[in-house]
């Protein structure tokens, strides 16, 4: 087990080296028992002066899947070992996965030992907590003149969390009108002393801070509880640190033993219960499943937990920040026939010298979005960024930007002479709507639009785009959640200046890896290199390192 400083020195304060991609710094994988996928390998390496020594012909038998047993055991391994043998650990800083590449990487098996000890460890863990936090709600009710505890049994193991927080308060609630009772100022303050005590147990650190800031006065707690106070504010942040970096170690009892006795320190016996209820709710939903892609982007990094996403250390939000492994970008080279996949590779290459021009189409809803409430990852936010994207380029470029902002989609033919879209949701069914210009970049946002890119007639959106002749797309290959799109207005304007690939782009905008996203379409990809259409100044003042 890693200790949390080493945890914490995992990143570092730096500028991440961001220069756009050359075909030396591409390595490109294909299975060695298809042809098909040799065969597309071959064909972009010499139409993109990549060298024939960073082909890796990966064993094994081509599929749509492989469990993450294998992907662990077998391919990260094999990948990582090349990469070694060749020399390019250091030097490759993108991956191109080709036709019959395994799109997706199964669940951690449920039955494994490590998840079985998580599930009995949390399951003694909450027993062991619930037990105590009944001790801290009976003082309570014990506190102060005219107290009656009620008469009840124990709390059951499994008693809800929302049950517990309910009788907490009504607890407290009691205790307050017994404390105004109280004639003895002495009496009153050690009554208050207690209750503080039973409090910070309760909540832990930030509960105390929380109460302080509700009486607005800090001369009116106990010198104890300034003590405390004084106490937890220098302690908080170190905890919340020592928490967040504990919380990057792949899942284990050992790491729930520490993040336990840490927010039993800032949240007290109710925080370590929900968080134990949290944990356990993960473990039975199991979403430990991902595209082969975005797993592959950790490739260079030690474990980390597999339980839904890992935060993308290229993201533009972290741009300060850089990790110490490397974040491997990753782009696949697919689409419902190999004749498709030769034309995507060759409509790239001649789009970055002509240009890419054409019209813009974006898709909104007419959903309402509260800037001074905003929910990360809402409808409301990404339908407002659909809306901003269109006033950006409507005000700063010369684009003629197509919005529609009603609940209904554009209908077929609606859309000739399509070069950029986005929109959403129209679930595993393709509108066509499009007249696609050559180069042209879209996609749909919209759960597992990316789980059929083989297959031929597939009305999922990034098959059947590809295959009505889009150049480069992007979608999930299982529920990502919203958040783990783009952010439209992220996106789409940072392609427009021309500074960075296709893949470059969309590691600056995408939220996760290890996730569900996959990136369809030549990495090297630049439409607008040659003919950039906006300035970095136009862009959205959050990419620039401003406050939004």
């Amino acid at each position: 087990m890693r200790t949390i400083l080493g945890c914490v020195l995992v990143l570092v304060v730096a500028d991440t080296a961001w220069g756009e991609l050359a075909p030396d710094e591409v390595a490109v994988i294909a299975m060695e028992a298809s042809p098909e996928s040799r065969r597309v390998a071959e064909y972009y390496v010499k139409a993109r002066g990549i060298p024939e020594s960073h082909v890796l012909l990966l064993a094994g038998q081509p599929g749509v899947s492989v469990s993450r047993a294998v992907w662990e055991d077998e391919i990260r391994p094999a990948i990582r070992g090349w990469l070694a043998e060749q020399g390019l650990e250091s030097k490759i800083r993108c991956l191109v996965t080709c036709w019959d590449v395994p799109l997706k990487i199964g669940k951690r098996d449920p039955n494994s030992p490590e998840m079985v000890a998580r599930k009995q460890y949390l399951a003694e863990a909450r027993e062991s907590f619930v037990a105590k936090y009944d001790g801290i709600v009976k003082t309570l009710e014990s506190l102060g003149p005219g107290a009656e505890p009620a008469d009840r049994p124990a709390y059951e193991v499994d008693a809800p969390f929302e049950q517990l927080a309910k009788d907490f308060d009504a607890a407290v609630n009691g205790l307050k009108k017994r404390v105004d009772a109280i004639g003895s100022d002495v009496e009153k303050k050690q009554t208050v002393a207690a209750y503080e005590k039973l409090l910070t147990a309760a909540g832990g650190g930030t509960a105390v801070l929380s109460l302080v800031a509700k009486l607005g006065d800090a001369s009116k707690a106990s010198s104890e509880a300034l003590q405390r106070l004084e106490l937890a504010r220098g302690k908080l942040q170190g905890l919340q640190m020592g928490l967040a970096a504990i919380a990057v170690l792949p899942g284990s009892v050992a790491r729930d033993v520490q993040i336990l006795a840490l927010i039993e320190q800032t949240s007290g016996v109710l925080g370590a219960i929900r968080w134990t209820d949290e944990q356990r709710e993960l473990l039975d939903k199991n979403e430990t499943h991902a595209s082969f892609d975005s797993e592959l982007s950790l490739l260079e990094w030690p474990e980390y937990p597999t339980f839904r996403w890992t935060q993308n250390l290229s993201h533009y939000a972290f741009q300060a920040v850089s990790a110490r492994w490397p974040t491997r970008m990753v782009s696949r080279l697919a689409a419902p026939k190999v004749e498709l996949v030769e034309k995507l590779i060759d409509t790239s290459i001649a789009t970055e010298k002509s240009g890419l021009s054409g019209k813009v189409y974006i898709d909104a809803r007419g959903m309402s979005y509260n800037p001074d409430q905003p929910k990360r990852g809402g409808y409301g936010e990404y339908d407002q960024s659909l809306r901003d994207l269109a006033e950006r380029l409507q005000e700063h470029t010369d684009l003629e930007v197509v919005v529609n902002n009603e609940d209904k989609l554009f209908g077929p033919g609606e859309c000739p002479d399509a070069a950029l879209y986005c929109g959403w949701y129209s679930l595993a069914k393709y509108v066509d709507a499009f007249d696609w210009r050559p180069g042209a970049v879209g996609y749909h946002i919209a759960s597992s639009e990316a789980t059929k890119l083989r297959q031929p007639g597939a009305k999922v959106w990034c098959n059947a785009m590809l295959e009505d002749g889009i150049t480069a797309t992007l979608g999930p290959v299982a529920e990502p959640y919203l958040a783990a799109f783009p952010r439209p207005d992220d996106f789409f304007p940072l392609l427009l200046t021309g500074r960075y690939t296709l893949v470059e782009t969309y590691y600056r905008t995408k939220p996760f890896n290890s996730w569900q996203m996959v990136l369809v379409g030549d990495p090297l990809y630049n439409p607008f290199k040659n003919h950039p259409l906006l300035d970095e100044a136009d862009l959205p003042d959050r990419m620039k390192g401003k406050k939004p």
